[in-house]
């Protein structure tokens, strides 16, 4: 994927009607581990990278921001619920 198709990503995000500053700070941080695993969708990501890239200091504010944003249709996110192993997340 180019330039062109991050930018498009960043675009929508920051379009999106009444969302917050959370929301917004934990897609910026998908997108920069999608960026980093050469824009491949889906990708992996673990809560502690996302929470930590983001500064999100609270797990619920962590999974209110994934569930917002898969709801609104932003994202697709797919737990493992395995310790070693990453969540699966996929950029619309």
């Amino acid at each position: 994927m180019t330039d062109l198709r991050m930018e498009c990503l960043v675009e929508r995000i920051v379009k999106e009607p009444d969302l917050q500053p959370s929301r917004v700070s934990v897609y910026l941080a998908m997108l920069q581990l999608w960026k980093e695993q050469k824009r491949c969708n889906p990708f992996q990501i673990s809560r502690r990278k996302i929470m930590k890239l983001s500064g999100v200091k609270s797990i619920v504010t962590y999974h209110k921001c994934i569930s917002e944003l898969k709801d609104r249709g932003i994202v697709e996110y797919r737990p493992s619920y395995h310790p070693k192993l990453g969540s699966e997340a996929k950029l619309i």
